[in-house]
Parts: structure tokens; sequence; C-alpha cells
């Protein structure tokens, strides 16, 4: 506290003992000096007044009365010093009594956290503790000088100055005064003060006084209270609101979605197919949104549970590539991925939720990569025990990302800017959900990136290993087939595929040569026959850069007495091209990313199809999943008109009777009177809802012995929906949309199979004339043989196209990029209908040309494109032809 004569205390006290101990001194010397000089005094008149008396005898033969009068003198003044010293001692004490209290105040005071002040009545600081400087945020010196309204908000002026009013008025002292200050950094504070008078004499105003809290934090954390009560009712609120908006959002997104799938399944025109397919996406971009707002809610809720079973991690890892496949492979990009040897296969953990991380994280990569690949590795971070820790890496050839905005994107709705946000679109959710399951899974995310070099995300996982397989890297080899040593060729041109399946192959302790084009492979080819040796198995890319795979499977059958056995792996956008390696001499084709099993399974199926009595090993096929029903008895309770129109269509396209309710109670009354083999039960209807209908449906059956299975349908998708139907005694569950390959494989599970129906195999390919090579016949299948539809898109590419080249030429002639890449990119896509490659390549050269506004060179390339379309032009005119003798043949016939 600022008080000047505490600093001069000390030395006052010490002067103070100082002049009690001389003036005690004093007192004695004074009166023996008084009675030495009356003494002397009474000495002198004694020899002056006295014949025979002399000063001598008179001062040493004093008389008893002189010598009691002396000393009677002697004590009183001794009497009096000691009584002066007392009273000043006593003053001493009571200064240093008050001094010790004044200090004991003023350090309580100083070292309180509450600021202490004294005001004068013309309102400025007289007193105040650092406490108060540290709130009020002044110093010391402009502090003194200043006047408290200085400190006030005009709103709490006035009310402040009508309390110091109130004080002075009544006398009486004022508790919890809130009210708002201001600092001097400009800062606003919230504080409570007392204020008491303080009284001079004659009871005059001498100022005030009080105790100054800054209670910010304390208001901060009771607005945080109130927030966070709010915060959890809304969270109450928005919970429900997702239950019902998923209800309410999948329902019609259902019956979109079926519809349209069952609409592509019919026969359309070009521009119908393809503005349907634009539906279909933008339906499942939806689904996919919705999906992940449920998700980022369940997780911010804290109501995300993690399920637990047994997968293989390597055919896991291909069969979810493999949805993205298609849109890889649409953009020439490598998609492939790679499992460390060491890593045991037979996981157990949450499949779903690893799934979706590594889907974010690819799909990212996808919506960001024009040109390269993508590559997952997966690899052992570290085991103990049977607990696994993962690391997987999605490594892209990308855009990248600066490194100031990679912390940014693991944020909920945030991307790496805005121009990329609108470029690419998304939510900015996918990585926000990301990060969090990998969380949840006990592990961590992370990115290293660069701009213009692409990206690496990065997470780790934990999975408990099934003891069994533990030293077991996913390819168990049957009995009867031994790889090791088997020379096998390998061609891709993409280096990173070709690394991964030499690796493959020598884990089977076959023996593999690279090649990275045809021409590599035909110089090893010719090497290794002129050495004697050859090779058994040629594995081929059917993505090669020209001359292509074709060519190359073809020279192999020719140049060898024995030629070696050919596996083609093929991609989404060659799988259509099957029949044509087949007829070139193919043995065996695998669909990228490669799978080992599949892979395996294709070897097996090369080397060994032609002896007599083979067979795939148990457990094994080169076919797909058996997806055929029996013709079914099914009751459905739908209450919704066109998701009951959907599933009547799915259902009778499989063959199935159908009967079709709108409630639960409608479908207890159907049971009741008709035996039905399985029942689809929507969970949310009028009346009675699926759980309970269900519920009554089960009391019923007890004592029967009769249990018909019943699939729950429900657009619900929080957390326990599939509980709760299993819990009310349903056998299965699929969640809206319905996809049809998921209720199939439900109905499955639920009711016996019987054996497929060999005359619905499918229908046989059209009849056609003059058909070059089988190619023909290969672009036919993706018209799904309908020629009347092949002819119709054939005579339309005819008469588009030479306008749209006259638009390149013009657009290179005004430099317009957007309008040269625009019509380059429409013409890609009608080139790659109809399979031209060449002219496709062509077109996205000159796309990309267009990007870097390289106007000469696209100048090249339009010629190329125009030459090469020119040139299919005449040849598709042949196939249109042989297709109309194909027709009139079939006419003639009947």
């Amino acid at each position: 506290m600022k008080d000047s004569r505490k600093e001069m205390r000390r030395p006052l006290q010490s002067g103070e003992q100082t002049s009690t101990r001389r003036l005690e001194s004093s007192v004695f010397i004074l009166s023996v000096t008084v009675v030495g000089v009356y003494w002397i005094v009474d000495s002198l008149l004694f020899a002056m007044t006295t014949a025979n008396g002399t000063f001598f005898y008179r001062f040493f033969h004093p008389g008893m009365d002189e010598v009691l009068s002396r000393l009677l003198v002697i004590c009183f003044f001794v009497f009096f010093g000691s009584h002066v010293a007392h009273t000043l001692r006593q003053r001493q004490e009571a200064d240093e009594a008050l001094a010790g209290v004044e200090e004991k105040h003023r350090t309580i005071i100083e070292n309180i956290e509450d600021g202490y002040y004294e005001i004068e009545p013309t309102g400025r600081f007289a007193v105040f503790n650092d406490s108060f400087r540290r709130i009020t945020g002044y110093p010391a010196d402009q502090l003194r000088q200043l006047d408290y309204r200085r400190l006030l908000t005009p709103a709490e002026t006035e009310k402040v100055i009508g309390v110091f009013n109130k004080v002075d008025r009544t006398g009486r002292a004022t508790k919890d005064l809130g009210f708002v200050i201001v600092r001097k950094d400009g800062a606003l504070r919230w504080v409570e003060t007392s204020v008491s008078p303080i009284r001079g004499q004659g009871g005059v105003n001498a100022g005030y006084r009080g105790i100054l809290r800054d209670v910010t934090r304390r208001r901060q954390a009771d607005a945080l209270k109130q927030e966070k009560m709010a915060a959890e009712a809304a969270s109450r609120s928005k919970s429900e609101f997702l239950a019902n908006m998923s209800h309410e959002i999948r329902t019609p997104l259902n019956a979109i979605i079926g519809m349209v799938e069952l609409l592509l399944g019919s026969s359309l025109s070009h521009e119908q197919r393809e503005d349907l397919k634009v539906v279909h996406s933008a339906a499942y971009s939806l689904l996919a949104v919705i999906n992940d707002i449920l998700d980022f809610s369940k997780i911010e809720a804290g109501k995300l549970e993690l399920e637990r079973s047994a997968f293989n991690l390597r055919d896991f890892l291909g069969e979810a590539l493999k949805i993205l496949a298609v849109k890889a492979h649409e953009k020439d990009l490598e998609l492939a991925y790679r499992v460390a040897p060491d890593v045991p296969d037979r996981l157990f953990g949450d499949a779903h939720r690893f799934r979706q991380v590594l889907l974010n994280l690819v799909g990212n990569a996808l919506k960001f990569t024009d040109s390269g690949e993508i590559v997952v590795l997966a690899q052992k971070k570290s085991i103990q025990g049977n607990r696994l820790v993962l690391q997987v890496a999605v490594r892209d050839t990308g855009v990248g990302i600066a490194t100031g905005k990679q912390a940014l994107i693991f944020e909920a709705f945030r991307q790496a800017d805005g121009s990329t946000s609108r470029k690419y679109g998304g939510t900015g959710l996918g990585l926000a959900v990301s990060s969090q399951l990998v969380k949840l899974m006990g592990g961590q995310i992370a990115v290293k990136s660069e701009l213009g070099k692409g990206s690496i995300f990065h997470f780790t996982v934990d999975f408990d290993v099934d003891e069994e397989f533990m030293a077991i890297d996913g390819t168990v080899l049957p009995d009867e087939i031994d790889p090791t040593g088997l020379r096998v060729l390998v061609v891709d041109d993409n280096a990173t595929n070709l690394k991964i399946l030499c690796e493959m192959l020598a884990s089977w302790k076959a023996v593999p040569r690279p090649a990275a084009s045809v021409k590599e492979a035909r110089a090893l080819l010719e090497k290794e026959n002129n050495n004697g040796t050859g090779f058994e198995l040629v594995l081929i890319d059917s993505d090669l850069a020209r001359p292509g795979a074709l060519s190359l499977v073809k020279t192999i059958q020719a140049s060898a007495e024995k030629p070696a056995r050919i596996i083609v792996m093929l991609t989404t956008k060659t799988v259509k091209e099957t029949d044509r390696f087949q007829e070139a001499g193919a043995c065996a084709t695998v669909t990228k990313p490669v799978r080992p099993s599949d892979l395996l399974d294709a070897i097996i199926q090369a080397l060994y199809a032609d002896e007599p009595g083979f067979q795939m090993p148990e457990g094994r096929s080169s076919l797909g999943p058996d997806l055929t029903l029996p013709p079914l008895d099914l009751l459905v309770a739908e209450d919704t008109p066109f998701n009951q129109k959907f599933i009547r269509r799915l259902l009778e396209n499989w063959h199935c009777r159908v009967t079709i309710v709108e409630s639960g109670r409608l479908a207890i009354d159907a049971l009741a009177h008709h035996d039905f083999d399985v029942v689809l039960m929507d969970v949310q209807m009028p009346e009675m809802d699926g759980l309970t209908a269900t519920a009554r449906i089960r009391e019923l059956e007890k004592g029967t012995g009769r249990h018909v299975p019943i699939i729950a349908m429900t657009a619900h998708a929080m957390r326990g929906d599939r509980e709760r139907c299993i819990d009310a005694g349903m056998d299965e569950y699929v969640s809206k949309p319905i996809s049809s390959a998921s209720l199939i494989e439900t109905i499955r599970r639920v009711v016996p199979l019987f054996e497929k129906d060999p005359e619905q195999e499918g229908s046989k390919a059209l009849p056609v004339s003059a058909d070059d090579g089988g190619e023909l016949k290969a672009l036919l299948a993706a018209f799904n043989n309908d020629s009347d539809f092949f002819k119709d898109v054939a005579d339309m590419f005819i008469s588009d196209y030479p306008p749209m080249v006259n638009t390149i030429h013009r657009a290179i002639d005004k430099k317009d990029r957007e309008l040269l890449r625009r019509t380059a990119h429409a013409l890609k896509g009608m080139a790659r209908n109809f399979q031209v490659d060449d002219a496709a390549d062509a077109a996205l050269q000159l796309e990309q040309a267009a990007d870097r506004e390289a106007f000469d060179e696209a100048q090249n390339l339009s010629r190329k494109l125009g030459d090469e379309l020119k040139a299919f032009e005449s040849h598709l005119r042949k196939m249109i032809a042989a297709v109309g003798d194909g027709r009139s043949g079939k006419r003639a016939e009947g």
C-alpha cells in the first residue's frame, strides 16, 4: 500500500528508544548535580555566616538534616525520571503495537487477491494495493491521478455513482455491488465490490474504501454452465431430430435409388441411361453426406460403439478397394495395395469402421488425383501377444496440401482452402469422421504432403490376431498346388503394381521376372525361349500402352511350340473385353486391384483347368457369388407407396410372389390366413409399427412350432436400432436405402435356397455376322446386347463428333481454354463408350493441354484426334451394317 508514513516509522521508533535512555541518565545526573550544587552553596554560606566555621568543615561534616534533605532531593529526581521513562516506554510500546497492527493489515491488504482501494471525496484514488492495480491494468503513478469514473462503462456509471451517494447519505456500507470496468488495455472485466464510508473529524465525509473482486471467470463459468445445459438439451433434441430425419430422408432415397437401379436394368436410350446414372450418382452422394453427418453426430455425442468380428485383412482390402476401382480406372489411375508379408491375415476388430476410414482416404485421394497412382500400404508397427498395431498408409500423386493447411483438414467442415472446396466439392466431414474413428480404434492419423507432389495419409489401428493364424500371411495354398519354382513373366507399366505382384508371387516361392512394357516383355520372352527355358505363366496388365496387351497375348500364342499360360489383369474399363482376351489365348483373368486369393485362383485355373477331372479346390471359385433366389412367397409390410412399388418390382424380378400390406396389424392378419416364406417388415408404420407387430407374431407362434423369418427394413441408422429389431424377435436387419445385393444376401441367410435354374442363366448374345475378332461382340455386350440401342447411339456418334472436332479447332484458334477442355472431355467420354482407346487417349491429352493452356501442343493433338475418330467412323459403319445383317437374318429365320 502506498503510504509514506509507514516508510518513516522504523527510524522514529529507534530515536524514541535512544531518547528514553538519555532521559533516564539525564534525570539521575541532574539530581546528583542539584544535590552537589546545593551542598557547595550550603558549605559556602556556612563559612560566610559562621565566625569559626570553615567551608571544608561544613562540606565534609554536614549535619543529619542536611544529609536527609539532600537524599530527599536525589530521590525526588530519581522518582520523577523513572516516571517519565516509564511513561515514554508505555508510549513506545503502544506505538510499536499500533505499528505492528498497521503492518499486519498492510501485509494482508497487499497480499490478498482482491483489490483494496480508498477514494478521496473528489473521486481520485488515495490508497490501493497491487491487486487493484492488476485488476484495473493501470500503473501506480497513473492510478493516483485517475478519477474512478474513468473505469466505468457508460451503462454502469449512473448505477455506481448512485450507490456511492447512498453510502455517503446513509453512512452505511454496501456489499456485493456488481458492475463492469474497463481496463487500461480496453478489456472489460466483471467485478464485485463493497463500499464503506470514511469519516473525518465531526463526521465529515473523508472518502470511501472497499474491496474489489474480479468475478469474470465465475461469470464465464456460470455462462458456460448455462450453455452446457442448453447444449445438452439441444443434443437430446438433435439426436431425436437426426433419428427422425434419417428415416424421413432415407425413405424417399430408398425409392429413388431402387427405382433408378431397376430402370438402369431395362432397355433405355443413351441419353436416358446417362441421365439416370447422374441421378443414381447424386442419390448415393446424398446418402454418403447423410451417413457422414450421422456418424459425426454419434461420435460427437460419444454414442458410437465399435463392433468386433473376424476378417481376413488381404481379401478385405481387395474387396474394399474394388468399390472405388471403377472411378479410379475412369480417371486412368492405377489403384493398388500391398500388405507386408509379416502381417498376420486373420484379425478381430470393427471391419466396417476400418473400411469406412480406408474408403474415405482413398476416395479423397481419387478426388484430388488426376494422374499417376494411389497405393494403400499396410504393415506391422508392433505386435505384443495377440495384439497387433497395424499401420496403414494411403499414398497418392495428387495436388498435395500446403503445410499450413494440413492441420485444418481433420477439423469438421474444413478443407484445404475455399477454391479447392469449390472445385472438388464435399462436406469436409469425411476426414473429421475418419480421425475420430481412428482414435476410437486406438490409433492416430496424420498426413505428409507437399503441394504438387501428392500426399500420404497414414494411420494406426489396434486389432486382435486370431492365434491360430498368427504366423500365416493370408494365402493358404491347397495341398495339391505347389507354385515353387514356377517361372512367371509379369508385365505391367506401373512400377508400384509390378513390384507388388512380383513380391506376391515370390511369397509363394515362384520365380517372377518383371517387364514394364510390351517391348521389354518380348525381349525377355525371346531370351528365355533361346535359352530353352521359357516361361510357364505370363501375367499381363490389360491397359498396356501400344501395341497393347492383346497384341502381346497373340505374340505369346504364336511364338512358341508350347506357349506359356496367360493370365490377363483387367480393369473395370477393360473387363468387357474378357471374351477378346480369351479368344486370343488367355486362360484366365483377374480384376485389379489384384487380391492374392483371386490371383491364386487364376493361376490354378490357368495351369490346371485343362487337366481331366479338374475342380477348383474347396472354398475357391473363379465365379462370383450366386445371387439368385428360388420362387419364394414373401409378405412385405410397407406403408410408403413408392417403396411398395420398388420392393414389388425388385422381388418380382427375382421371380418371387409378393403380397404387400400397409401396417403391422395387416401383416398379422395376412399371416393368420397364409403361410409366407419370409416377411419384410418396415419398422415405422401407422396403426402398428414393425417392432410391435413382430413381438405379437412371435407371441402367436408360441406352441405352434412355426417360425416365419422376419427381416427388418428401416431407414433409421442410429445406435441400437439393429439391437431393438433383434430383441423384438426379428431375424435379420437391412437399412434403407435398400441395396439389392444386401437384401438378397440377407434373404439367403434366413431361408434355404434351391438349385439355380439353368434356364435363368441369362440371355444369349445376339447373332451377328462379320464380327471382327470378337470386337463387335464385346462392344454389343457393353450395350446390353441391344442392337437397336447400339445402332441409335452409333448413328448419334457419327453425326455428333465432326461438329465437336470443329469446335475444338475453333477453341484453339480463340485460345478458349474452357471450351477446349470441355469439348475434349466430352469427346473422351464418347470414345470410351465405343472402346476407341487411342482416340480417348488423344482426347485426354488434349484436355490436359487445355488445362496447361498449351495451345501449340493442342493443335497437333486435335489433328491426331480427328484422324483417329475419322478412321474409327468407317470401322463403326461396318459394325452397324453387320448388326443390321444379323437382325435381318434373325427375322428371316422367324
